[in-house]
């Protein structure tokens, strides 16, 4: 095990005080030295190198229990600008935030599954990323710091390197290489699992969970891991890829290459293939559109509809049995379910899911685990992404 060295803790030490500040909050120094258990010395030293570097500023004083006014502190909402890009199987989302990671721009682009050559993928993300920037008056790529960008697969982030992307048949891409080909801004990737599961830890359910675990739902599907207050990436940046765990021996041919996939049940496509088993005539499938099927899928869950009620119960069945196997080898306090068919569905997916998890949840973990919806409001993959923008590029 790597020794971790004193500028490895400090600049730990200094991210997790921004973290605290994310999202326009306001805190004492006192409570930086609660959130990070040292002393009120220690929290002050590190506000004050973060102050100097533009990072935070003071703001309103509040009475402290000794009556002394405490001055509270907040991050500068300001320049530069991070932004971070949720490149999917289907669509491109860039969105731009200042530095106290208030989103200020929003741009999306459809894209087909079957447009995954390399090089147009790239253009689609770098035009999207000037488009974002674009939208906002006054700002240029000058005052934007970087931009990291989520690719759908196991991403090597030191090389800049897709390093396999089953759904598009990626083998060694080099993605970053292929951006900066079109674009001058510094960028960083990483997989979304990491983006969405950081964007839980910093704004939505895990924040106060030592041990979680966020599930990512869409075209493929994954889980991110937070073990003992942080993000799991293993050896190889490829912790959480639950979605190429063997559900079924011998079972469905996935993406990957091998079969029996959790994805292969669980991904988007096979919901609507669950779909047409249950009404291949259904009016609810719209060819060639995943999106729009889902959606109006879940519309129809919701009117009670007995074809749509009966296709999400079909789908909660290996869904939840995958998610009990979670339970079983991850024991997390939390099991945040997210991502776009998530969200589609909403609380039915969740009612229907929790009895099967359940089912094949050993007792005692069971017991000690809660399953909640992601309630972020933003896009979490693009708001993880532009965090990671933001502690790579500007954080000293």
């Amino acid at each position: 095990m790597r020794p971790r060295l004193s500028g490895d803790l400090r600049r730990a030490n200094r991210v997790e005080v921004m973290r605290s500040f994310y999202g326009r909050r306001t805190l004492t120094r006192a409570d930086v030295a609660s959130q990070l258990g040292v002393s009120v010395a220690t929290a002050g030293t590190i506000v004050s190198e973060l102050t100097a570097a533009g990072l935070l500023e003071e703001t309103q004083s509040t009475k402290s229990a000794g009556g002394r006014p405490a001055s509270r502190l907040r991050m500068r909402a300001s320049a530069p600008y991070l932004v971070g890009v949720d490149l999917a199987e289907t669509y491109v989302i860039a969105e731009i935030f200042d530095q106290a990671m208030t989103r200020v721009g929003h741009f999306q682009t459809e894209v087909a599954p079957t447009d995954n050559d390399p090089e147009s993928v790239a253009g689609h993300v770098v035009d999207c990323v000037e488009g974002v920037i674009a939208g906002l008056d006054g700002v240029g790529p000058g005052d934007v710091a970087g931009v990291g960008v989520s690719l759908p697969g196991q991403v090597d982030r030191d090389g800049g390197i897709c390093l396999h992307a089953p759904n598009w048949g990626w083998h060694g891409v080099p993605f970053k290489a292929l951006f900066q080909r079109r674009s001058g801004l510094p960028v960083l990737l990483d997989n979304p699992l990491k983006a969405i599961t950081l964007a839980e830890m910093v704004f939505g359910e895990a924040g106060d969970h030592d041990d979680a675990v966020v599930v990512n739902l869409g075209t493929g599907v994954g889980l991110g891991v937070v073990a003992e207050g942080r993000l799991l990436r293993g050896r190889t940046n490829s912790a959480g890829e639950w979605g190429h765990t063997v559900l079924v021996a011998d079972g469905l041919p996935c993406h990957c290459g091998s079969r029996g996939c959790v994805e292969a049940y669980v991904g988007a496509a096979a919901l609507l293939d669950l779909l047409s088993d249950v009404d291949p005539d259904s009016p609810l499938l719209v060819p060639g559109d995943q999106a729009g099927t889902v959606a109006r899928l879940a519309e129809a869950v919701d009117r009670g509809d007995p074809v749509a009620v009966a296709t999400l119960e079909r789908f909660a069945r290996p869904l939840g049995m995958a998610l009990g196997n979670a339970v079983n080898m991850l024991n997390p306090e939390l099991l945040v379910i997210g991502g776009w068919v998530s969200r589609a569905f909403g609380e039915p997916l969740l009612s229907a899911l929790a009895p099967v998890v359940k089912e094949f949840s050993l007792a005692v973990p069971f017991d000690a685990v809660t399953l909640a919806a992601s309630h972020i409001a933003d896009n979490p993959v693009s708001l993880g992404m532009a965090v990671l923008a933001f502690e790579t590029f500007v954080l000293p």
